[in-house]
């Protein structure tokens, strides 16, 4: 008989890190057999409720409470905020990526006060009281420290996201620069993802017009001055990496990126900060520190010009090749199917 698991997400899509890792979760449950439901919040809570906080709160009440008087899935893997009103007796995962409250002290710096207290306040206490009853997993090491330090829960399982390492892997970045149409004598730093504070949105332009390249950017957002890619297809975004000459992430808050992994992949060099899943790379391949930025201005500046001068393909190579062994797809499959079987049993024989 087919089990059925329902994967709750942020939104519809593939765009941020929490759909991509639902997404992903997906897959590895229908590889093993299972009918899978994906579940997203509908509309926006009323904006009393945002207002003091509880909007978290109450898109989880409307994702779940109905759910109580309906036949239960076989598992529930809930995320962020949303868990509270899950139906007793059914097996659930809750995956923590990162926390709200980190999220917000050390990323959020753009907004105002009374944004970050709410976010601090009420998504911090609905994604305490998700993990509760569930087995919780974390996508990262500095995450499972701050499930501890700020909800005093212990995680079950550090399991970081995986790479497609067929997709994103070194290409021609001559026939990269052709599909982009950008010169090919150009020296280019590519940004990927949201240009907001947290990701160091901030840092780039001048760090890039002190150092002598061009920033090309990629994703939803915008920043005025660089190259903008727009929004790309997964296969369009691994051409993009292919004709940067570097990777530019000067992230303030990660819990586990998807452009770091997707960057140390395609075997570009990658200059980024020490926070997040970066941790425990760094701890794999130390020598990787040479590539590693401060998010400031000065210091992006200092490591854009000394990989100008030494691109360093000793460290690029390494870093790929860690990736294939330890970072890709099936060796997130292996240790979320080992984790499924624990919680919700194996599958039927026969």
């Amino acid at each position: 008989m087919t089990r059925h698991a329902l994967v709750l997400s942020d939104a519809p899509g593939n765009a941020g890190g929490v759909e991509r890792t639902s997404n992903l979760l997906r897959r590895v449950l229908e590889e093993r057999g299972w009918s899978v439901g994906l579940a997203v919040p509908e509309g926006e809570p009323p904006r009393w409720m945002s207002r003091i906080g509880a909007g978290a709160v109450q898109r989880s009440h409307a994702l779940l409470a109905p759910m109580r008087d309906e036949e239960p899935p076989g598992l529930l893997i809930t995320t962020s905020g949303y868990g509270l009103w899950s139906p007793a007796g059914v097996p659930r995962i809750h995956v923590y990526h990162g926390t709200m409250v980190e999220h917000t002290l050390r990323g959020d710096l753009d907004q105002p006060l009374r944004e970050r207290v709410r976010r601090v306040l009420g998504d911090g206490f609905a994604e305490a009281a998700a993990g509760r009853g569930a087995a919780r997993v974390a996508v990262s090491e500095s995450a499972a420290r701050e499930v501890r330090r700020w909800f005093r829960l212990d995680v079950d399982e550090v399991i970081p996201n995986g790479v497609d390492t067929d997709l994103f892997r070194p290409r021609d970045r001559d026939e990269a620069r052709r599909r982009f149409g950008l010169d090919p004598d150009a020296r280019l730093a590519l940004f990927v993802g949201r240009t907001e504070a947290r990701k160091g949105a901030d840092l780039l332009l001048q760090a890039c017009e002190r150092a002598g390249f061009e920033l090309m950017v990629a994703g939803h957002s915008t920043l005025p001055g660089g190259h903008e890619l727009g929004v790309l297809s997964p296969e369009d975004t691994a051409w993009a990496y292919a004709a940067a000459d570097c990777v530019l992430f000067p992230t303030r808050y990660e819990a586990c990126s998807w452009v770091v992994l997707e960057a140390l992949a395609s075997g570009v060099p990658l200059l980024t900060t020490r926070v997040g899943w970066m941790e425990t790379f760094l701890r794999e391949l130390p020598g990787y520190r040479a590539l590693c930025v401060w998010p400031e201005v000065d210091d992006v500046a200092a490591r854009l010009r000394a990989l100008a001068e030494e691109p360093r393909p000793d460290l690029v190579g390494a870093a790929r090749d860690w990736i294939e062994r330890n970072g890709g797809y099936d060796r997130f499959a292996e240790r979320w199917s080992a984790l499924i079987d624990r919680v919700a049993g194996p599958p039927p024989s026969g």
